[in-house]
């Protein structure tokens, strides 16, 4: 009875799986004491539980001092591999090195692949850099790549790899752009992009969308593509309806903030703008002129609204006249700009209803040419407040902002 026991214990793998947790969990000196309590028929067959003792530290020991993987890591990550000896990581380990990884690289990868250690290089990695080096890649791109998505070096490189960049050449028309997705997008390697891009593309063609802009989607705005064929349908329907032009770029940012979130999300940012006075045909003609302005996180929204209102005395809807607002810097941009405008109407030197435009949206140089070069011999003080040195004191504001979501 004992014997069948054991053989049933052993072909379900349940004895190596205790002894497994045993040696996680109570450490290699109750081991035996472990084993003493198990009826003797079983522990006779002992020398298989060793061997699984044997493979366990051989593995952890390994990921530990050739690795760089911490004593806790090793542990959990020696659930998903088990090495025997060190002839064939080893083998791996050179090949890395010698293709420019670094410590830090093999550790990220050997924690998310560790099976790439049972790899046969020859057959399995080097073809794969070879590819990618006649791509232009560089040693040290395919090491950060690599070791930032392991996953891409277990990916076929006859069935997957070569016919995702031939697809993307299609695209793409140049390798400069092909290496830009690599480093990029590296997803765009690790699934079939004929089966599960390809359709979603020809329905943009289908709505007259150039080649360039394509392009653009595949290089800059790829969660386009990479959605679920029943929400990209979906959002293409939405964005049409909205009015966006498939010849315009808001088309494409209308889909990137459709394909960025969810509906409840966005409905959620639509409501805060609506407790700030915007009716529902501010918030669609806002989102129609600069629809990526819903990426902002609510703070950051909050914030923007908040100083702009409640500090500068704008109205919440001449906000709406320039909602790319929301993506700048208010720490950096605005709140300096700000400043520097209020100090400017105090003194009379500027007039009252200057647009929020007109403070924002020049560059650098146009705005310390227009407002505060030409001042300094009238107020000296005013290059100090607009590096906020003296800015929130001189106007007796008292701003708070949260400037970790700046």
């Amino acid at each position: 009875m004992c014997g069948y026991l054991y053989r049933r214990l052993v072909n379900a793998q349940v004895l190596p799986n205790i002894y497994r947790c045993v040696v996680q969990n109570l450490g290699t000196n109750h081991v035996d004491l472990c084993l003493s309590l198990l009826p003797t028929s079983i522990r006779s067959f002992s020398t298989k539980i060793e061997q699984v003792r044997e493979d366990y530290l051989c593995t952890v020991s390994y990921l530990i001092n050739s690795c760089g993987l911490s004593p806790e890591i090793a542990k959990s990550v020696s659930k998903r591999i088990k090495l025997q000896s060190a002839e064939q990581p080893d083998s791996v380990l050179k090949v890395l090195r010698n293709w420019g990884f670094t410590t830090a690289h093999i550790t990220k990868v050997v924690r998310y692949h560790p099976r790439l250690l049972l790899a046969k290089p020859e057959r399995s990695i080097l073809p794969k850099f070879e590819f990618f080096k006649s791509l232009g890649i560089t040693d040290a791109e395919l090491a950060s790549v690599c070791s930032s998505t392991p996953a891409i070096l277990s990916r076929s490189l006859e069935n997957l790899l070569i016919p995702n960049y031939k697809f993307l050449k299609s695209l793409l028309l140049s390798d400069a752009n092909v290496i830009k997705s690599f480093r990029n997008k590296t997803w765009f390697f690790q699934q079939d992009l004929t089966k599960n891009v390809s359709p979603k593309l020809a329905v943009l063609k289908e709505l007259g969308m150039p080649t360039p802009f394509i392009a653009l989607i595949l290089t800059c705005y790829a969660p386009i593509v990479l959605q679920k064929r029943e929400k990209f349908d979906k959002n293409v329907k939405k964005v049409i309806e909205m009015g966006f032009d498939p010849q315009k770029c808001g088309f494409i940012h209308a889909m990137k903030v459709f394909a960025s979130m969810t509906e409840s999300t966005l409905e959620q940012k639509f409501d805060l703008f609506r407790r700030w006075g915007w009716s529902d045909e501010d918030i669609m003609l806002v989102f129609r002129k600069y629809p990526i302005c819903m990426n902002a996180s609510e703070i950051k929204i909050m914030n923007v609204m908040d100083f702009l209102v409640n500090n500068m005395g704008w109205q919440s809807t001449d906000i709406a006249l320039s909602p790319d607002v929301f993506l700048m810097s208010l720490e950096k941009r605005v709140i300096p700009r700000c400043l520097v405008i209020k100090f400017l109407q105090s003194k009379g030197l500027v007039k009252k209803n200057l647009s929020l435009c007109a403070c924002v949206h020049p560059v650098e140089k146009v705005f310390l040419d227009r407002f505060v070069t030409k001042y300094l011999d009238q107020v000296p003080e005013l290059i100090n407040i607009y590096q906020s040195k003296e800015g929130f004191q001189a106007l007796d504001m008292n701003i708070c902002v949260s400037s970790s979501k700046l």
